[in-house]
């Protein structure tokens, strides 16, 4: 199920474009570590700019290529999804 803004669901599930926030990390302490050093962790606002294996995020300014297993570890809700594009 896609996150919304009060429902949390896996970084893994999330539509392309949309801007989160992680709530939570369920991630083993080697997994939590490499998480955190890409400056995934609870509270940091990321976009998902691409879905897959990898998954690519933009977190703190950075793209972070993250595996679709990791990616399964990190809940977010929806703050924003992007607009669509406009009729000329």
């Amino acid at each position: 199920m896609p996150p919304t803004s009060t429902q949390p669901a896996r970084l893994s599930e999330a539509p392309a474009g949309g801007v989160f926030r992680v709530v939570r990390v369920d991630a083993e302490s080697q997994d939590a570590d490499r998480l955190k050093a890409m400056g995934v962790c609870r509270g940091r606002r990321l976009s998902l700019i691409q879905n897959g294996d990898p998954l690519i995020v933009c977190v703190v300014g950075s793209r972070v290529g993250m595996s679709s297993r990791l990616a399964d570890t990190v809940y977010v809700e929806l703050e924003c999804l992007p607009s669509p594009p406009s009729e000329a």
